[in-house]
């Protein structure tokens, strides 16, 4: 035969093949070839009402789900003699398996019957399914487990029968299975164990029992499993456990037991040799001795958070010199020694009631994670308090009563600690952090220092810390940061400033401008009032996003936002209650990469004063995603600018004009102690935004908070209780649409 002929037949056979293979496939199934001539068949929805009759005989997967199907029935799986698994599932009508349904699927490994609504299956169901390794029927309304459905089977390995109503296994439920390896009994309802439901599975080595209502476990209830590995019993209501209840488990490796009701558990896990994982999260447990974890010399991770321990003996650990990870968060604990804990790496404390810091942290030189947080620690924080830990990588300190009562940290706390790379220090009430205070810990890469009350920082405090990623400065009372704060500092990506007292951006973007890597400006909650070419002196040629959210921004003004100045922002965030009430029109015009300007729950006045920047947002063939709604007028309320016409947006004026300022019968000098009221009269058509500038830089409006200044709407800004420090020049500024007006008043506070 020629060449080009054999390649014509050969063709047209696959056509056939696949032809016949799709015209083959059962009406309202779905037919995939596998591969090495195996094929997939999905048969799910309504119109099935029967298992169908015509599947191809090569199918070695298939599944039937979401049909009205109520019954299984001896001859629904048929010549199908190649079928390995088989899945039946989210049938909610399915009510019945009968004997004999699968007993022609002999070469089936893994079957699924999850989902559905039968509350029993027969004796003898299995029997026939001699190659059946896996059986899953979770969440399928199950109350029974008879003897004789999985007894004596020769394969069976793992039986997963989660989230049923099981309330009793009866004896030889799983017995005599001599592969059985696993079995997962979760959220069911059973109140008891009885040893001889596993009798003679000898292999089974990982049984959970989580979310059931056991409430005891008797001496002689994993009698039978001699090679569990993995015991999970927890969510249950137990209250006690009889004390070698564990014994015959000479090969246990994990077990848990949380969220339960014990008290005691004194001579419960000793002598388990190859115990590595003991769980005991949200007991009531109150006392560790010295021989309650007696002869564990495989204990590697010791979990027992959210109990009412009040006592650990002093050698309560000494034995357990595999432990690697302890954890005693929220509990009662006084104090503890870390004797004897020669391979912990990482040890949990939060929220318990430490007086001291742990006692012997030399024998746990090789501790790498030690959290502290949220205790009430008298015992000052020395010098070199952690120098014995050469390894400590993660140091949590926050909410620490010696340095809420301090104020400060000791310069050379952290000394010794020369691998510190992520430390906490927050919710301490810290007003001051010494300059030399991360000297010794030059490798940190994460600090967190949020929640203080920081009102300044010193220039050269993160000097040297060339690995610092990560600074959380957020929910201090910062008001300026040094041009030079991160000198050096130059890998740094994320600085989080939110909720501090920056009023006025120029006294904070200089130093975000000097960071190279820093991409995102997080300054939301913020009290700034006013926005303006002035606010960035330096460009921000590395910011991508700038988030002014949930401030007191009252004035944005031209030319703040150009091509020069934030050559790559992408997102201009300004939403969250800032009283905005009009953006000028060229608010965008030089951002040519800007994705997105989202200023929504801002409450904008949609008059003549939105009109420019309106016109220059329905003129863009592609413009950014603006996200601004009106406020007022009543006819515009709640609608977004988009949706809004220009020709809409007007003013009640009779004549348009620039604000002016009259200052007179302004204090220009009082006392100490005295009140001072600078005037600010505005007029001008539309109506003025309007701020005042301090001295010292701050930036004041109505609702700003400041402490002694309180700004009126009618303009004035009133000084209570004079210092001698408030003596300077202050400046109002009033802003509209059409322009802009400044007038300067001199104050002198009178020392007394």
């Amino acid at each position: 035969m020629k060449p080009g002929r054999l390649s014509f037949y050969l063709a047209v056979f696959a056509a056939l093949s696949l032809f016949y293979w799709t015209s083959a496939c059962p009406k309202h199934c779905e037919c995939f070839d596998l591969e090495k001539n195996e094929y997939s068949v999905s048969c799910h929805g309504a119109n099935i009402t029967a298992i169908p009759r015509d599947i191809p005989k090569n199918t070695t997967y298939m599944d039937i789900s979401f049909t009205p199907i109520t019954m299984l029935r001896r001859g629904d799986f048929v010549d199908i003699p190649k079928l390995k698994e088989l899945n039946v599932w989210w049938n909610l009508n399915l009510t019945m398996v009968e004997v004999g349904t699968f007993d022609n699927l002999p070469t089936l490994t893994s079957l699924g019957l999850y989902n559905n609504s039968f509350t029993k299956l027969p004796p003898g169901l299995f029997d026939k399914l001699t190659n059946l390794t896996h059986f899953d029927a979770h969440n399928s309304k199950l109350e029974t487990i008879p003897p004789g459905l999985f007894t004596d089977h020769p394969s069976l390995k793992e039986i997963f029968l989660l989230y049923n109503n099981i309330a009793h296994l009866d004896e030889g439920a799983f017995g005599g299975l001599p592969h059985l390896t696993e079995v997962t009994l979760a959220l069911n309802s059973l109140t008891s164990l009885d040893k001889s439901a596993f009798a003679g599975s000898r292999k089974l080595t990982s049984l959970n029992l989580d979310g059931n209502y056991i409430s005891s476990i008797g001496k002689d209830a994993f009698s039978d499993t001699p090679n569990l590995q993995n015991l999970n019993l927890n969510d249950n209501n137990i209250h006690t456990i009889e004390a070698g209840a564990f014994s015959p488990l000479r090969h246990l490796q994990s077990v848990s037991l949380s969220s339960n009701e014990l008290t005691n558990i004194e001579g419960i896990f000793q002598n388990l040799l190859e115990l590595e994982s003991i769980t005991l999260d949200t007991n009531k447990i109150s006392t560790i001795q010295n021989t309650t974890f007696a002869n564990l010399p495989g204990l590697s991770s010791l979990s027992i958070n959210y109990n009412n321990i009040k006592e650990v003996d002093v050698d309560a650990f000494k034995d357990l010199n595999g432990l690697q990870t302890l954890s005693l968060e929220n509990n009662e604990i006084p104090e503890i020694s870390l004797e004897g804990l020669y391979s912990l790496m990482t040890l949990y404390l939060e929220s318990n009631k430490l007086q001291y810091f742990p006692n012997n942290l030399q024998d746990a030189s090789q501790l790498q994670t030690l959290s502290l947080e949220d205790n009430p620690i008298q015992e000052p924080l020395n010098a070199g308090q952690f120098s014995a830990l050469f390894r400590l990588s993660n140091l949590y300190l926050s909410n620490i009563t010696c340095l809420k009562v301090a104020g400060t940290l000791n310069p050379k706390a952290l000394c010794g600690s020369d691998a510190l790379d992520e430390v906490w220090l927050s919710y301490n009430g810290l007003s001051t952090i010494p300059a030399t205070t991360f000297a010794c810990t030059q490798v940190v890469s994460t600090l967190w220092l949020q929640n203080n009350n920081l009102t300044e920082l010193s220039p050269g405090l993160f000097h040297g810390l060339t690995e610092l990623t990560w600074l959380d400065l957020s929910y201090n009372h910062l008001s300026r940061l040094d041009p030079d704060m991160f000198t050096g500092v130059d890998k740094l990506r994320i600085l989080d400033l939110t909720g501090n007292n920056f009023t006025n951006m120029a006294h904070v973007a200089p130093t975000l401008a000097s960071l190279p890597m820093l991409a995102s400006h997080d300054l939301d909650k913020n009290p700034f009032v006013y926005l303006g070419p002035e606010s960035f002196p330096t460009p921000m040629k590395h910011a991508t996003a700038l988030d002014v959210s949930g401030g007191h921004i009252h004035v944005v003004e031209e030319e703040t936002f150009t091509a020069t100045t934030f050559p790559n922002l992408t997102r201009l965030l300004m939403y969250d209650g800032n009283p905005l009430h009009f953006v000028p029109a060229d608010i965008l015009q030089g951002l040519h990469n800007l994705s997105a300007f989202i200023a929504d729950n801002d409450p904008f006045h949609c008059d003549c004063q939105m009109k420019g920047f309106t016109t220059w947002l329905h003129k863009q063939a592609k413009p950014p995603f603006v996200y601004v709604f009106c406020a007022s007028p009543p006819s515009l309320q709640g609608k977004n600018l988009n949706d809004v016409s220009p020709d809409n947006l007007t003013c009640d004026c009779q004549h348009e004009e620039a604000p002016s300022i009259d200052t007179s019968g302004s204090d220009t000098s009082v006392h100490e102690g005295q009140t001072a009221m600078l005037k600010c009269k505005i007029s001008g058509c539309p109506e003025a935004e309007f701020f005042w500038t301090t001295p010292t830089g701050a930036m004041l409006a109505v609702e700003s908070g400041f402490p002694r200044m309180e700004v009126l709407g009618s303009g004035t800004l009133v000084v209570t209780e004079a210092r001698e420090e408030d003596t300077g020049v202050y400046t109002c500024t009033a802003v509209n649409y059409r322009g802009k007006a400044k007038k300067e008043v001199a104050l002198h506070v009178v020392k007394t």
